[in-house]
């Protein structure tokens, strides 16, 4: 048993040895739950940041176009809101004289060019809120997915726990083989045969590659 007589010893510094595998294996779990958390709480922030602004930036717009416009946008509702009524006049009266409604029999007083333009200036300005609206939309998307992506760490999480747990259990079965029969069973090349099975099941459960490098760092590479 390279060089160890004492069954015992041996034993104990296994033990020791197998007992600070765990400690990082637990370590390792808790700084995952806790990035987890802190990354979900971060994101559930933002949304909340994102939302406020997102109402803010509505409240804005209707402000802005509604309730209090700034001179230039009042006078450009005020034509556009002068032209419907110009159309509406007109096709009131086309109805009433009995005659087709078609495209052509309603106008306004101001040459077409002069409206198209007054047009586009306000849905310029229209579209820059909405781009607003839309990019805190995507913002919230994004903060959405972060998280559905963070509690996806769930799984890995429950699957390194059940690691630890069913290498404690190879533990816990291996110790009550040697010490049913302490005198029989706790001798040299029996205590290195069962220590080595725990510690041959133990490596197999692992998947990550840091699992594997901390379990190396204290037993070594040809243990397993």
């Amino acid at each position: 048993m390279a060089g160890e007589n004492d069954a015992g010893e041996f034993l104990v510094n296994f033990l020791a040895n197998f007992t600070a595998l765990i400690e990082k294996e637990l370590l390792a779990i808790r700084q995952n739950v806790v990035a987890t958390v802190e990354a979900v709480m971060e994101n559930i922030e933002e949304i909340s940041q994102t939302v406020e602004k997102n109402k803010q930036d509505a409240e804005d717009l209707l402000e802005f176009t509604y309730l209090n416009p700034d001179p230039t946008t009042e006078i450009l509702i005020e034509d556009v809101q002068k032209v419907a009524d110009e159309l509406i006049e007109g096709a009131y009266r086309v109805v009433e004289g009995s005659s087709n409604l078609t495209p052509d029999s309603l106008t306004t007083s101001e040459p077409e060019v002069v409206v198209q333009n007054r047009l586009n200036r306000f849905n310029v300005r229209l579209d820059h809120s909405f781009d607003r609206l839309n990019d805190l939309d995507s913002r919230l998307n994004a903060s959405l997915l972060n998280i559905v992506g963070a509690l996806s760490a769930e799984d890995l999480i429950a699957q390194r726990l059940e690691h630890t747990i069913l290498s404690l259990k190879s533990l816990q079965t291996g110790l009550s083989f040697l010490l049913i029969d302490y005198e029989e069973r706790c001798q040299a090349d029996e205590v290195e045969r069962v220590t080595r099975s725990i510690l041959t099941f133990t490596y197999r459960q692992y998947t990550a590659e840091e699992e594997k490098e901390r379990f190396q760092s204290i037993f070594g590479h040809n243990v397993a």
